[in-house]
């Protein structure tokens, strides 16, 4: 027979039917919580079983009292029944609501007492939210259950609690962890793994994916909406697991909430379960405080990286002068990004790394977890890493993380700053040596990344690839496409401006990479023994870094190349969209189908603007003298024939004598809907003192069939306009469209009325909130 505790309760109380061994995590626990549900509706009164309530702890894991819940299948409650039946028969319980059970004594139930409640009440008792919820969580419906969780928090807080109480405890963790961050970004999110820069955001009308600040709308909700949960949970007396406080850890970082995961992380203070905490939740908390998965800084470098002005005064001393170059350089570049990196949480311009900019909080956390004697695995290590990199720290990461635990053992040499009292380790120009210490963590892949990661953000390039190169060989781990990506985009995000200027300015020209360097890192990956084979947004930076260099001649092969890539989506999105139309009009489950299209059409548009983007800068680029020179008189119409459903219409590129202009009235041209500016407090030092200047940065949104506006449900589309547009708004004063796959110009500057720039306006916003896909 089970031995029960003083755990033991009735009447929708939680019950363990065993010691647990000394040791036992509450995860462990919490799976052999067991509890009976409420008197069913249609039994009758007096074969029910009288409710009994107690507060009971044991170990100093405590329950506390809750409405009851229904059991979660037949052989749990068979194993209830078998307990109850090994009891000696007592004299039954008086029939009162409010005696209690005694403290310390298992209580005595006869079997005429026990009524085996039916299997489906408890489902057929919860609202139509949570069966939706339940039937996607079988299914693993991840559109699915967050649609329905934006339905179940719309319901009222007693509502909410009572269904809360019909459910077992383990399935709210598994609810959860159904909606974990991470598992949405990859069945839900149809911009995964896209940096959406301020123009694209603007230009293809994303407003209904990102807000102002950059931020996915999709987290911000889903963060939302699962603290609703978990106040409607606290509220019936009950406290979070661990594993539960990692999944809200992951939603504040996915919503670039640094400050909520820190609220999250007191939480456990204030509910007196820091007991519970583990280096897997010490990693989560690291990650979400100082944003170190790319997902939550919306994949963007440009947040990510460490300027000078950041480290002014924490790594580095500057001169006024410099200082007050670099505040005139973040000022023009803010005003082209709208408010995209900010922090929400100050009422001025403030980017959100400078609230890491310290070394104090991460050294903290690292501190912490060695004095508590926690394991150290490689993933705990690495996130570390990256967040003493946001405060410039690297020679504590290259003494007391890089050697102490990995075996890496790195010698600096020091170049003496020009005008500057300081002196910084040496890169660029070689001064760097790695050798070999004793290992204590066997390093992986994932090192491979934290080094990219920590290293390319403070502009030592050089030292992160002679790192990977010496993980690589020691350690025979073979570096990886995605390793090759971070590293050759850190290279470009650090070779061209704010970041070359900001270290120029600060007097520091060996962060700056050369020109060169992308097209050297090019070259070693694509060639043996790597052989990467380079996707799409490789493929852009590289043609990008040849058109600051006016490479031309190199330039047009590589476009050629990514057409051929843009072919290949666009023969995705042709599929895609033929299942997707095919699946709603037959009235069948969408999500799967539908998440392949939207990912399709996102993508499609992406690639077609980047095209466009690399077309309009070949041809603003191009500039001769000479009236023979075969660029322009060759080249460039070439270009031209070429690439002509790329190119922005109207054109205009520069010849010897002049410019040229091009307008095809038979192709659509794309027009800029004004929108109210956002106003903006920018700081600056005045005299010693901070002052702050409003300013309003200016708005738009494009509108061409090409954009992401709109959710208008597709059937209300002909086949034809879905399969040559993305967009899903319908334009009333739309040209005709052409059959080729053609985009408009960002430039043309076609004037609007006041009244047809509300008027759109207004429809655009209507159009934003009609969704055949039950949009969340």
């Amino acid at each position: 027979m089970f031995p029960t505790t003083s755990m033991v309760a009735f009447g929708g109380c939680r019950a363990l039917f065993y010691n647990p061994p000394r040791g036992t995590c509450s995860r462990i626990i919490s799976l052999r919580l067991y509890r009976r549900s409420r008197v069913i509706a249609h039994t009758n009164s007096s074969n029910a079983l009288p409710t009994q309530g107690s507060y009971c702890s044991t170990r100093g894991f405590a329950t506390a009292v809750r409405d009851p819940a229904y059991p979660l299948s037949d052989r749990e409650l068979t194993l209830f029944r078998d307990v109850l039946e090994r009891v000696k028969p007592n004299p039954p319980f008086q029939d009162s609501y409010n005696d209690a059970v005694p403290t310390g004594e298992s209580p005595k139930i006869t079997r005429a007492q026990i009524t085996r409640p039916s299997i489906s009440d408890p489902f057929e008792m919860l609202p139509n939210p949570f069966k939706r919820a339940l039937k996607a969580l079988q299914q693993r419906d991840t559109r699915s259950l967050i649609i329905s969780l934006r339905r179940i928090t719309d319901m009222g807080g007693p509502e909410l609690q009572d269904a809360f109480a019909a459910l077992p405890r383990t399935t709210f963790t598994e609810f959860l962890r159904s909606l974990d961050p991470l598992c949405v970004a990859r069945d839900v999110d149809p911009t995964d793994q896209m940096n959406i820069t301020p123009r694209v955001y603007q230009l293809l009308n994303m407003s209904s994916i990102i807000d102002v600040w950059g931020v996915r709308l999709l987290y911000i909700r889903l963060l939302r909406r699962m603290l609703d949960l978990v106040s409607a949970l606290k509220a019936s007396g009950q406290v979070l697991l661990m594993e539960e406080y990692i999944y809200l850890l992951r939603c504040a970082g996915a919503a670039s909430d640094p400050k909520g995961a820190k609220w999250l992380w007191q939480e456990m203070d204030r509910t007196r379960t820091t007991d519970w905490r583990h280096n897997e939740a010490y990693t989560e908390f690291i990650c979400a405080r100082f944003l170190t998965r790319p997902l939550y800084t919306g994949y963007d470098k440009t947040r990510r990286m460490v300027t000078p002005r950041n480290i002014h005064r924490s790594r580095l001393k500057l001169s006024n002068s410099r200082v007050k170059r670099l505040d005139r350089l973040n000022l023009r570049h803010r005003l082209k990004k709208l408010k995209f990196g900010l922090n929400k949480d100050v009422a001025y311009a403030e980017d959100i790394m400078r609230m890491m900019r310290k070394k104090g909080p991460a050294l903290k956390v690292f501190w912490k977890v060695l004095g508590e004697h926690y394991i150290m695995p490689e993933h705990l290590l690495c996130s570390i890493m990256i967040a003493l990199g946001r405060a410039g720290y690297l020679r504590f990461i290259g003494s007391r993380i890089l050697n102490d635990w990995f075996g890496i053992r790195m010698t600096y040499g020091l170049i003496w700053a020009p005008n500057e009292k300081v002196a910084i380790p040496g890169s660029a120009l070689g001064k760097t040596e790695i050798g070999i210490s004793q290992c204590r963590v066997w390093p992986t892949e994932h090192l491979m990344e934290a080094v990219v990661e920590t290293y390319g953000s403070n502009g030592e390039i050089a030292v992160a690839f002679q790192l990977v190169d010496h993980i690589s060989k020691r350690y025979n781990i073979p570096i990886s496409s995605s390793v090759w990506r971070e590293l050759l985009e850190w290279t470009y995000v650090m070779s061209c401006p704010p970041a070359s200027t900001a270290w120029g300015y600060a007097g520091m020209p060996s962060k700056v990479s050369s020109h060169s360097a992308i097209e050297a890192i090019w070259d070693t990956m694509t060639s043996a023994p790597y052989h990467i084979q380079p996707d799409f947004e490789q493929h852009g930076i590289l043609i990008r870094n040849l058109l600051a260099r006016r490479h031309f001649s190199k330039v047009v092969p590589l476009i050629h190349k990514a057409v051929e890539f843009y072919d290949g989506q666009c023969q995705e999105y042709t599929e895609a969209v033929l299942e997707y139309v095919q699946v709603a009009r037959d009235g069948l489950g969408t999500s799967e189908s539908l998440r392949r299209y939207e990912q399709a059409r996102y993508k499609k548009a992406k690639m077609h603007f980047d095209i466009q983007k690399w077309c309009r800068q070949f041809l603003a680029g191009v500039r001769s003298f000479s009236l023979d020179n075969p660029l322009t008189t060759t080249m460039v119409p070439d270009f031209i024939h070429q690439f002509q459903r790329f190119i922005p219409n109207p054109i205009r590129y520069r010849t010897s004598t002049g410019y040229v202009d091009m307008l095809d009235p038979a192709r659509e041209s794309v027009a800029r809907v004004s929108q109210p500016d956002l106003p903006i407090d920018l700081p600056k030092i005045e005299k010693g003192t901070v002052k702050y200047e409003k300013r309003q940065l200016k708005y738009f949104v494009g509108r061409t069939r090409r954009s992401l506006a709109g959710h208008i449900p597709v059937l209300k589309f002909d086949l034809y306009n879905l399969l040559t547009g993305t967009s899903r708004f319908k334009w009333d004063w739309e040209s005709p469209p052409d059959k080729q796959d053609t985009h408009m110009n960002s430039k043309d500057k076609s004037p609007l009325s006041g009244e047809e720039t509300a008027k759109t306006s207004e429809e655009m916003a209507q159009a934003q909130n009609w969704d055949d896909d039950e949009d969340f």
